[in-house]
């Protein structure tokens, strides 16, 4: 992540209190290893950041790739959380976020997909299993495609 979005993150992590700031960071821990499952088309960078129900869902996502001889290539250029809440072993954690991504083919010399830039509106839930938070879901609340143009 670049200097200037963690910048934008920390006070927003800090002002979340107790439980809530750390299921904040739960995410961002959450979406730094999403960006290395699809790389690696293997969702056990998940563990112990996901439920096994989610982790299991982002593996059929990258098995869906790794069938069409594909790897999602992507990273987080910004994440700003716009608000978090918890209550007893629940939390939310709402997001603004932009991922700049394509599919990359596994068959040497052959052109990668097009480069996608999306800036997303998330909303996580989360549980608390073993001690610490776990993203059980993620849904998309909105999504704006700002590249390619169209």
């Amino acid at each position: 992540m670049r200097r200037g979005a963690i910048l934008l993150v920390l006070p927003l992590l800090a002002a979340c209190s107790g439980g809530s700031g750390e299921a904040a960071k739960a995410v961002r821990a959450y979406d730094d290893a999403l960006v290395r499952a699809y790389a690696g088309n293997d969702a056990s960078p998940l563990a112990g950041l996901a439920t096994a129900k989610e982790q299991a869902r982002v593996q059929v996502l990258v098995d869906l790739k790794a069938a069409g001889k594909l790897v999602l290539e992507s990273r987080v250029e910004s994440f700003e959380v716009t608000s978090a809440s918890s209550s007893g072993d629940a939390a939310t954690v709402e997001t603004r976020e932009r991922w700049r991504y394509h599919d990359r083919k596994l068959r040497p010399g052959e052109p990668a997909g097009p480069e996608f830039v999306a800036d997303m509106k998330m909303r996580y839930e989360l549980v608390r299993e073993d001690g610490r938070w776990k993203v059980a879901s993620a849904t998309t609340v909105s999504n704006e495609f700002l590249e390619p143009k169209k």
